[in-house]
């Protein structure tokens, strides 16, 4: 369940309460033990302070997470990712949080830095014995200028389970050659699954050199192979879902990983967005980011 706006006002509005959740939460430390003396610490403000008189040792109960460089509060932060995470637009944040629009687009990318982390560590291939598992390739953005500087679409390759769950991967590839397809079909998909796929010719050792099934639709003709039923339209779908969610300006190598992940995430945690927006904080590490 998504929490309500009155639900985490508290938080929202006071420091104390917010970093008293958030070290609930696990994501800021919980009253570690004294690097110099390993004695007990007591929390002072934003600092942990060794209990032994005289040690001195100290240390940011921010350290080493998203907070620990940041101008803005933990409560305006949070705040910004709430109403990221509720699907507003990068103009209605700033108008809701009275930030720039560079203050909030690098707490977006640090947002979306940290799921990908959360993706790429929970990443487990698709498919199984009997899954129908539907792949296709689609070229994100065209060749523009941007910023100064020309700039190239990128390829992705992704598969896309017809289950209830829908579990989904999608690859961003330099190339759309049979080596490179089999490579990203042998890591992502389990072997027992039923690949369906449309005509290009990358596809066409995956029964021979993979071991699985697979079944192909001819687009030229027909949208849906009328003799066997196979079809993609699945993965379309899925194309049309993600390109509305990725800005153009995005559909880059240099960003559009991590706007992916970010579709990926959300389709994964589409009942619980804000508790597991906690725990990819809690797991990241500033210096991951």
């Amino acid at each position: 369940m998504f929490p309500t706006y009155d639900m985490m006002a508290p938080i929202f509005n006071d420091t104390n309460e917010c970093i008293k959740y958030l070290i609930d939460k696990e994501v800021l430390y919980k009253s570690p033990k004294c690097k110099k003396c390993h004695s007990s610490t007591h929390q002072s403000t934003k600092t942990w302070r060794c209990n032994t008189k005289g040690c001195g040792w100290r240390i940011s109960i921010f350290n080493d997470t998203i907070f620990a460089k940041s101008r803005l509060e933990p409560t305006k932060i949070l705040r910004i990712a709430y109403f990221w995470l509720s699907g507003c637009s990068h103009s209605t944040i700033e108008k809701m949080t009275n930030h720039s629009s560079a203050t909030i687009s690098n707490y977006l990318s640090i947002f979306r830095k940290s799921i990908a982390i959360s993706v790429e560590d929970t990443h487990e291939p698709i498919g199984g014995p009997g899954i129908i598992v539907e792949i296709d390739e689609s070229k994100f953005g065209k060749r523009k200028y941007h910023k100064g500087k020309m700039v190239e679409g990128v390829w992705i390759v992704g598969g896309v389970e017809r289950t209830t769950n829908c579990r989904l991967f999608a690859e961003r590839v330099t190339k759309r050659d049979e080596e490179t397809l089999l490579d990203v079909i042998e890591r992502n998909v389990l072997p027992g699954s039923i690949i369906h796929t449309d005509m290009w010719k990358g596809y066409n050792l995956i029964s021979s050199k993979l071991n699985i099934i697979h079944k192909t639709v001819n687009h030229s003709k027909n949208f849906v192979n009328p003799e066997t039923g196979t079809h993609t339209n699945t993965i379309e779908g899925t194309w049309h879902g993600i390109k509305i969610h990725v800005p153009g300006r995005a559909r880059h190598k240099e960003k559009v990983d991590n706007h992916i992940s970010e579709f990926i995430w959300r389709r994964q945690n589409q009942d619980k967005l804000w508790d597991a927006f906690i725990i990819c904080l809690g797991n990241t590490m500033l210096e991951e980011l």
